[in-house]
């Protein structure tokens, strides 16, 4: 069997269904062993992201507890 050469793949997970980055360069309705690992963000962009997200989120209204007692009031 010529197939026998393993390659990596990225794709995204959907259900039961995962939609691969770009063509296997397999014939259509081989077999194939499928290994899934999960890709780590990249911390960096995580913190960027969020705080990019907190930046544009709308001011809200504050609370002033002069007290622990009033939190338990509400």
């Amino acid at each position: 069997m010529k197939y026998l050469k393993i390659k990596t793949c990225k794709g995204i997970v959907k259900g039961k269904t995962i939609v691969l980055e770009k063509d296997t360069g397999l014939p259509e309705g081989i077999k194939a062993h499928v290994l899934i690992k999960p890709i780590r963000p990249n911390p960096e962009k995580v913190i960027k992201e969020q705080l990019k997200r907190l930046k544009e989120a709308p001011e809200v209204g504050r609370l002033l507890y002069r007290n622990r007692e009033e939190l338990y009031e509400r």
